[in-house]
């Protein structure tokens, strides 16, 4: 069997010298289809040999020492490096180093599929090297596999993905209540089983030993018989979203079950409010009832009722092991005070010529802009130059510009005796009165808390009614600093502040304003703070409660 020659080994005559045995650059594990069908005693002719073919050669003599072109391929999978399924012919050819006659042979699918470590697919590839006249080494490595199984490691990337949204689930369900924690019992159980334990191990006593084992095997089939609560989603739904003190509130509630876990046996309802938070237990539902659930709340007193979340509770049935879960969100309610509207208010009058604040007056002298006409219009209104313009009838709207305002300071910083929260209810009703007489005049309105909220009026009277019922007792409240806010409003108009707390100090200071708003207006309640005389460009009504407002600013007599 004649080998192969080097190119540069060629005499000047073109002729090859004759070399016996195998060539030294020929690789050992492959020989070329020609060579091999010729007689040994012919001498083979010379080839030159590229380059591409020795790479080729010496890679396929990798491949065969480390186990054949399969072990090969399997290994390559496994680092991720390849896919043989999408590889080129030429890219395969490179790396298994198969030579057939000089040219580069596409990898078949066969040996893709032996990499793999099918049975089938690998009994292909041998049968097609023995075809192709390729003596290569048998497929060596595992035993077979089953059929559509693959050798190559698992991706983890997903896994490792997973890893930190599932601990962020568990950190989440500790939040929400959701992993089952031992009840006072259980903990006084797991206690005394723990001091007979040590107890028995410190004396030797195998009998005081297995006593305190019993109360460990006791909670923990109890976590067994409790398991996960399965999650919910809740939605809930409030009749009347404002009402007053002493009203009824209709809650209804709808949940849904989703997800793996056991049924609850008690829901409860949370209810934050003024006077503290309490709970509303409802009856478990069955996973089989969709319909909604309701309950009723009494309005207590003037504040603010958040409704929520729903938690759901199970245990077992020693009450050792309980475990509860938080579902759904908050449903806010307010709780407006209780007011009776004043019949007159006296109010300063603001420069306005555009017209453009809420509370303007329609029909004076002074032109606002054009509109369409609507039958009714007066006539002498109608603009036809601008009409034969536009061709349609556009006629003059009037304004007033000399516009009412009112503000309103409610002091939240409680009663300078008596029961702060009752005497902020207070002065929220009567600073209530005292806005719903402006919004019903028409008149713009800015509601002001002496904590720094503020609010201005649109016409309508419930976002101020929310305002009042928000407000808390805020003893830190600075009114000096409230009073330097109040001369920096950039218009004048009038003023009224109700307090129950405040000084005949800080009333001076409060009269200190006259010179930036027209008039000054304090309300007193004097039932949870001290009555006021006479203050000079300041009018002082003394009532004893919001009730009484009405009767004494009636008849109070006001002065400039």
């Amino acid at each position: 069997m004649a080998g192969d020659a080097r190119p540069d080994s060629v005499d000047a005559a073109g002729a090859a010298p004759a070399v016996a045995g195998p060539s030294p650059w020929a690789p050992e594990s492959t020989a070329a289809p020609a060579a091999a069908a010729a007689p040994a005693s012919a001498p083979a002719a010379p080839r030159p040999r590229s380059a591409t073919a020795d790479t080729g050669s010496d890679s396929g003599s990798d491949a065969a020492a480390s186990g054949g072109p399969a072990k090969a391929e399997r290994r390559r999978a496994r680092r991720g490096r390849t896919d043989p399924d999408t590889e080129t012919g030429g890219n395969a050819g490179k790396k298994t180093g198969k030579k057939t006659g000089g040219k580069r042979r596409p990898a078949k699918r066969a040996d893709a599929s032996a990499a793999t470590g099918t049975p089938d697919a690998a009994e292909a590839s041998a049968s097609g090297r023995a075809g192709a006249g390729l003596p290569g080494p048998a497929v060596s490595g595992p035993a077979p596999r089953p059929a559509g199984t693959r050798t190559a490691a698992p991706d983890t990337s997903a896994t490792a993905a997973d890893r930190p949204a599932a601990a962020e689930d568990a950190r989440e369900d500790v939040r929400r209540g959701a992993a089952a924690l031992p009840t006072p019992r259980g903990w006084f159980v797991l206690a005394g089983g723990a001091a007979l334990l040590g107890a028995g191990v410190a004396f030797g006593y195998r009998e005081l030993v297995v006593l305190g084992s019993v109360p460990f095997a006791v909670v923990l089939l109890s976590v067994v018989l409790v398991g996960r609560l399965r999650p919910m989603t809740v939605w809930r739904s409030v009749a009347t979203p404002r009402v007053s003190p002493g009203d009824e509130v209709e809650v209804l509630l709808g949940t849904t079950e989703d997800g793996r876990g056991r049924g609850a046996h008690l829901l409860t309802d949370r209810v934050a409010g003024p006077t503290g938070t309490r709970t509303v237990e409802l009856p478990a539902r069955r996973s089989s009832e969709t319909g909604p659930v309701g309950y009723r709340l009494r309005a207590e007193r003037r504040g603010v009722l958040d409704l929520g979340p729903l938690e759901s509770r199970r245990s077992d049935p020693l009450g050792l092991i309980a475990t509860r879960r938080s579902s759904g969100g908050t449903e806010r309610v307010w709780v407006h005070p209780r007011f009776e509207p004043l019949p007159s208010m006296p109010v300063g009058r603001t420069d306005d010529p555009q017209g453009v604040f809420d509370g303007g007056r329609a029909g004076s002298v002074s032109f606002h802009s054009l509109r369409d006409y609507v039958p009714g219009d007066d006539v002498r209104h109608i603009h036809w130059r601008s009409s034969a313009r536009h061709n349609k009838l556009l006629v003059r709207e009037h304004l007033d510009t000399s516009h009412t305002r009112l503000s309103v300071v409610a002091d939240d910083r409680g009663g300078a005796a008596g029961d702060e929260l009752a005497a902020l209810d207070e002065v929220a009703g009567a600073a209530a009165a005292v806005v719903a007489a402006s919004v019903n005049g028409r008149w713009a309105c800015e509601l002001r808390l002496v904590s720094g909220r503020s609010l201005e009026s649109t016409g309508r009277m419930a976002p101020m009614l929310d305002l009042l019922a928000e407000a808390r007792v805020n003893s830190g409240a600075d009114f000096t600093e409230e009073l330097w806010r109040l001369r920096n409003r950039p218009f004048g108009d009038t003023l009224v502040l109700v307090s129950a707390s405040i000084t005949s100090g800080e009333a001076r200071l409060f009269a200190r304003l006259r010179d930036v708003y027209p008039r000054l207006v304090l309300i007193v309640l004097r039932r949870f703070g001290q009555p006021l005389g006479a203050i000079p460009g300041v009018t002082v009504v003394n009532a004893a409660d919001a009730h009484d407002l009405a009767t004494r600013w009636e008849s109070e007599r006001w002065s400039a």
